[in-house]
C-alpha cells in the first residue's frame, strides 16, 4: 500500500501541480519528429496502459495511420495531439486516455521539509475543522443507524477516534444506513470496510502496470480497536459518489455485505498518470485498476450499479422502507409489529404526508377523555393536550385516513363506532404500547 501511495502522489503532482507556459510561436514538427512522437506514444501505451492487448491494438493502428500519411500536413500541434487521441480512441475508447500538446511544462517548486510540514499541518487543520468529513451519526425511528460522511481522509490516525466514536454510537442499531451520496472519494488507504467483517477479508486486487505489481487489499478487523458491526448495511449512492467511495461500495456489494440503494455512481476507478512524449506532447494514461476478487467488477466508466435503483433524492426513504418491511417479517410479537408500524407511519408523515382539508379534519374535532382536545384552524388539525402542559398546541400530520402523527412519541388513530361516527381514538406509542380515549 505504501508503494502505491508513493506512486499516486508522484503522478498526482505530475497531473495537477505543473504550471503550463504556452509559447507564442511553435515550430512545425518535422516528419522525423512525428515518427518519434508516435513511437514514444506507442511505447508509453504498451508500457503503462492497464489493458496490454488493447495497447498493442492502439499502437498498430497508429503505425497504420502513419503509413497512410494521416499526420502529414498537420501544422498545428494541438490539432495533431487531438488527431492522435481520436485515432487511439477509435480502437479503444477510454475517457481517461488523452494526448495533449502542453509546451513549456515547468517542474513545480520542490518544497523544503519545513514547507512540507507546514502544508501538512494546514491540511490537517482544515480536515479537523470539517470533522474529517464525518457529518452525522444518528438513530432513526425503528432503531436504524444513519451515518453520513462525505470524503475519505488521508489523516487516518487523527480521524480514527472520531470514526470509532461515531460507529460505537451506532453499534446497537438493528440496521445501518451509510450515506455516500455526496462522497467524492479521497484516500484509498482508509479501510472503512474493516469495521463490518468478523474476519480478515479480501476486498480488491489492484493491478499496477507502472511497477508491474498487484496489490491485494483486505478488510482487517484487527485495525478497529475491537469494534465490529455485523448488522445489515445499506449504502446510499448518487452520481456524485466517486473513486474511493465507489471502491467501498463495490467491495461491500460484491461480498454481499451491503445493499446499494440510489443512483449509479460516477464511474472512476482507474488511476491515471501523465507521461512525457517530448516536444511539448504528453499522454495521460490509466496505469492501475481494480480487478475481481469475487463478483467484483471494475466500475470505470459505468459506475457501481445499485441493487435497488432509485433517484438519489429518495434513496434514504427507500432504504428505510426496505428495512422496515424486513423488520415486519421478522417481528415476533404484536407489540414489535406496532413499533415497526409506528416507524413506517413516521416516515410517511415526514416524506409523503396525506393531503387533507378542513372538511376532512372536522369529523375528528372534539374533546376526549383526559381533556385532550382536537380542533380545526387555518385548514389544519390541531391538538391541545393537558398532559403536555395544556399550553402547547400540536399540529397533526396525516399519515393515512384516520391515522396522524401527533408528536415525537405518539400517533393518533381515530376510531368509528357502530354508527360510523368517530367516537374514540387510540394513542399509538413509539414503544409499541396502545392507550384508548373516548370522545366526551
Amino acid at each position: 500500500m505504501k508503494r502505491l501511495s508513493i506512486i499516486l502522489l508522484l503522478f498526482s503532482i505530475a497531473s495537477n501541480n505543473y504550471v503550463y507556459a504556452q509559447e507564442k510561436h511553435q515550430k512545425r514538427l518535422t516528419d522525423l519528429q512525428i515518427v518519434s512522437l508516435i513511437d514514444s506514444l506507442k511505447k508509453s501505451l504498451i508500457r503503462y496502459y492497464i489493458f496490454p492487448d488493447k495497447a498493442l491494438s492502439m499502437g498498430k493502428h497508429l503505425s497504420s495511420q502513419l503509413k497512410k500519411g494521416a499526420y502529414k500536413g498537420i501544422n498545428d500541434q494541438a490539432k495533431l495531439a487531438y488527431k492522435l487521441e481520436s485515432d487511439i480512441k477509435e480502437i479503444n475508447y477510454d475517457s481517461h486516455l488523452h494526448v495533449n500538446f502542453e509546451p513549456g511544462l515547468l517542474a513545480p517548486k520542490k518544497l523544503s521539509s519545513d514547507e512540507r510540514a507546514m502544508a501538512m499541518k494546514e491540511q490537517l487543520a482544515t480536515e479537523i475543522e470539517n470533522n474529517f468529513n464525518l457529518q452525522k451519526a444518528e438513530i432513526l425511528p425503528g432503531n436504524i443507524g444513519y451515518f453520513l460522511f462525505n470524503g475519505f481522509t488521508g489523516n487516518i490516525n487523527e480521524a480514527k477516534p472520531i470514526l470509532n466514536g461515531a460507529l460505537t454510537f451506532l453499534s446497537g442499531t438493528r440496521a445501518l444506513i451509510i450515506d455516500l451520496r455526496n462522497n467524492g472519494g479521497g484516500n484509498s488507504n482508509n479501510r472503512l470496510e474493516s469495521y463490518f467483517f468478523k474476519e480478515r477479508t479480501h476486498l480488491i486486487d489492484n493491478v499496477n502496470t507502472f511497477n508491474k505489481d498487484t496489490l491485494s487489499i483486505y478488510a482487517d478487523p484487527k485495525t478497529t480497536n475491537g469494534l465490529t458491526l455485523l448488522m445489515p448495511i445499506y449504502i446510499l449512492t448518487s452520481k456524485n459518489t466517486f473513486s474511493a467511495a465507489e471502491a467501498f461500495s463495490a467491495s461491500m456489494q460484491s461480498l454481499k455485505r451491503a445493499i446499494i440503494v440510489g443512483d449509479t455512481t460516477g464511474g472512476g476507478s482507474h488511476l491515471t498518470g501523465t507521461f512525457d512524449l517530448k516536444n511539448g506532447f504528453v499522454a495521460k494514461i490509466p496505469f492501475a485498476r481494480p480487478v475481481s476478487t469475487s463478483t467484483f467488477k471494475d466500475w470505470e466508466g459505468v459506475g457501481v450499479v445499485p441493487d435497488i435503483p432509485v433517484k438519489a433524492s429518495r434513496a434514504l426513504q427507500m432504504a428505510q422502507e426496505v428495512i422496515y418491511k424486513k423488520f415486519l417479517l421478522k417481528a415476533k410479537s404484536d407489540k414489535d409489529k406496532r413499533k415497526i408500524q409506528w416507524a413506517i407511519n413516521a416516515l410517511i408523515a415526514e416524506q409523503n404526508p396525506l393531503n387533507m382539508n378542513s372538511n376532512s379534519y372536522s369529523k375528528y374535532a372534539g374533546s376526549y377523555s383526559g381533556g385532550i382536545q382536537f380542533y380545526v384552524e387555518n385548514n389544519q388539525l390541531l391538538c391541545r393536550n393537558p398532559e403536555r402542559g395544556g399550553t402547547d398546541v400540536f399540529k397533526l400530520t396525516p399519515v393515512s385516513n384516520d391515522i396522524f402523527l401527533l408528536d415525537e412519541n405518539v400517533q393518533i388513530e381515530f376510531l368509528r363506532d357502530e354508527n360510523d361516527i368517530y367516537a374514540s381514538l387510540k394513542m399509538l406509542w413509539k414503544d409499541g404500547n396502545v392507550s384508548q380515549r373516548s370522545k366526551e
